[in-house]
């Protein structure tokens, strides 16, 4: 059922009254994932790690350039309510936390590394030293999806290039507009650039230095591509919200990176240190829920709506991007009023 275009200036003052599609801004903090794997195909111990690693293998055959990722799981459907349709979830903003256990092993690379810096074995051409630790979206293949793939699911079946290169069931990935992910395992090798949806931060140390060991990097992003909405959106309707996270620290030698540890080693929830110190990987996240036509979330859509929005608007808040893009123009205002119009 559409609503007038326009109420009649007394009953927009005096509320054009709807109990349907209305909105509510949550920010929820989970201070420990309820799924955490350490995604390696050597992995023997799927979900039972009390450490995690993340490295890549690159240009090297038979693995992935991103050899060693690690799969984040936080269930959300007691906070925030699942089932309502993907549409009817807007991510406003995401922060991602994890902890290194290791000490001045690698250094730290607060920026973004395009492919073509990575040499033969991962000789810098970039000139800043370090590399980047990256938050991604999850997905998945060999008939798996969100709601089948679990800490002890299989890592995957038969490999593109043996050993194990391109046979991951759940991978690190982008997202276009019709929701098809894009694996960016293998994005040195195939060259190009894949961008993530953060880089892990922190103002405990410098760009360049050795990391120490207790380290919290946060990771945080406001989507800003229609692809990793309507992803997170669908997430949010499952109840669930899943991350990946990967770096490109070479690693050379057997399982676990053999040759010498160069990459970080993060904590998992299952460290017995994790809950007394507070280092086990943690979300928090803002989301609007229903429709931005009940732009203050009370139910109704009338001129409180309308101002509301307006001065949420003119301060660049997130939660008027309507169209997700992370500009503020005319789209937003017209998708808002088609919202503010809609039931």
């Amino acid at each position: 059922m559409n609503r007038p275009l326009l109420c009649l200036a007394p009953a927009l003052l005096m509320g054009c009254f709807t109990q349907s599609g209305a909105a509510q801004i949550l920010d929820v903090q989970y201070n420990t994932p309820t799924l955490d794997r350490w995604n390696y195909p050597f992995n023997g111990s799927p979900g039972t790690r009390f450490e995690m690693t993340s490295f890549g293998a690159l240009e090297t055959p038979g693995f992935d350039d991103h050899d060693a990722q690690v799969l984040l799981g936080f269930e959300t459907l007691n906070d925030i309510t699942a089932g309502l349709g993907a549409d009817q979830y807007r991510v406003l903003s995401v922060t991602v936390t994890m902890t290194v256990t290791n000490d001045d092993d690698f250094m730290y690379d607060p920026t973004h590394d395009t492919f073509d810096t990575y040499g033969v074995l991962g000789e810098p051409f970039d000139t800043d030293p370090g590399r980047p630790l990256n938050l991604w979206l999850t997905g998945y293949r060999g008939g798996q999806d969100q709601t089948t793939y679990f800490e002890s699911s299989p890592f995957g079946f038969t490999a593109d290039v043996p050993p194990a290169q391109g046979m991951r069931n759940a991978f690190a990935a982008t997202f276009d507009t019709l929701g098809i992910p894009t694996d960016i395992s293998n994005n040195i090798k195939e060259q190009f650039n894949a961008v993530p949806l953060a880089i892990g931060q922190s103002n405990t140390i410098n760009p360049g230095d050795l990391v120490p060991a207790d380290t919290t990097f946060s990771f945080t992003f406001t989507p800003c591509q229609l692809g990793d909405h309507l992803e997170l959106g669908k997430m949010l309707d499952l109840g669930e919200i899943r991350f990946s996270i990967s770096s490109l620290q070479p690693a050379t030698g057997g399982p676990d990176g053999g040759g010498g540890v160069n990459y970080p080693v993060w904590y998992s929830r299952e460290n017995p240190l994790s809950e007394i110190l507070g280092f086990s990987p943690t979300l928090q996240i803002q989301v609007q829920i229903g429709s931005p036509g009940d732009f203050n979330g009370d139910g109704n859509r009338d001129f409180f709506d309308i101002s509301a929005f307006l001065t949420s608007f003119t301060a660049n808040d997130p939660s008027a991007d309507i169209t997700g893009d992370c500009s503020f123009d005319f789209f937003d205002i017209s998708a808002f009023l088609t919202a503010f119009t809609t039931n």
